[in-house]
């Protein structure tokens, strides 16, 4: 029963959030979810659009781009959109499946019931997200020491 929580820095040099849950978080996180299945080329969301959720790849890779500029691409056990969870803000960029990709999406009102239903797991994803957001104003609050 566990979500572990590692740091990996992708090509554009940003951390990246990585998921590893075991079988037991996973189907407890997916009753509260929706999983995706994503062709090629899929819009997972655009930019600007409201932002209500969070996406886990649970496989597949998902690229993330403003306008015609490759951002990122997250590869499974990876989250993006985490903004979307906890901030009422549009979405900064968009994401689309690269190859054929499966994606786990927990929306606000996900999150909301999973508290109500299953509050140890809403704990331990805040404790995640708690952890991301932490690691980032970390390596942002270095990046400013180094300039």
């Amino acid at each position: 029963m566990s979500i572990e929580v590692q740091w990996a820095t992708g090509h554009d040099r940003f951390p990246r959030l990585h998921w590893v849950l075991d079988e037991k978080a996973f189907n407890a996180f997916s009753q509260y979810g929706i999983v995706h299945e994503l062709t090629a080329g899929e819009t997972v969301f655009e930019v600007d659009r409201p932002s209500t959720a969070l996406y886990l790849v649970v496989n597949g890779e998902i690229v993330i781009q403003r306008g015609e500029h490759e951002v990122a691409r997250i590869g499974p056990n990876h989250s993006f959109g985490e903004m979307g969870l906890l901030l009422d803000v549009p979405r900064s960029a968009g994401a689309a499946a690269a190859i054929e990709s499966r994606v786990l999406e927990l929306s606000r009102e996900d999150l909301h019931r999973m508290q109500e239903e299953s509050p140890v797991w809403a704990a331990r994803l805040y404790r995640v997200l708690a952890e991301c957001l932490a690691e980032y104003l970390h390596r942002s609050a270095e990046g400013l020491r180094e300039r």
